[in-house]
């Protein structure tokens, strides 16, 4: 992963895959993406039946970084898809 203008950009391939509904029109999809800097897990929102990225697929993802803590002041991380930047 490394910064780029519009935050970090991970470029790997996609080992895992899961979804699940938030609502009756949107869904998160959570992507394992591995890479040389490690194994990351990314999540993405779509409508229901949109376009995934594949298992196996090369990804070059641009990615932002959500920061929060729960109850118990732990902070955790996730990383959200914000844009597809090239195809390999």
């Amino acid at each position: 992963m490394r910064a780029c203008e519009g935050g970090l950009r991970l470029r790997g391939r996609v080992s895992r895959r899961s979804k699940r509904s938030l609502r009756e029109d949107l869904e998160v999809v959570s992507y394992t993406v591995t890479s040389e800097n490690g194994v990351h897990v990314v999540e993405a929102f779509t409508t229901p039946g949109g376009a995934y990225l594949s298992l196996g697929e090369l990804v070059d993802l641009e990615v932002e970084v959500n920061v929060f803590a729960d109850r118990n002041g732990v902070r955790h991380h996730r990383l959200r898809v914000s844009a597809r930047v090239g195809e390999f």
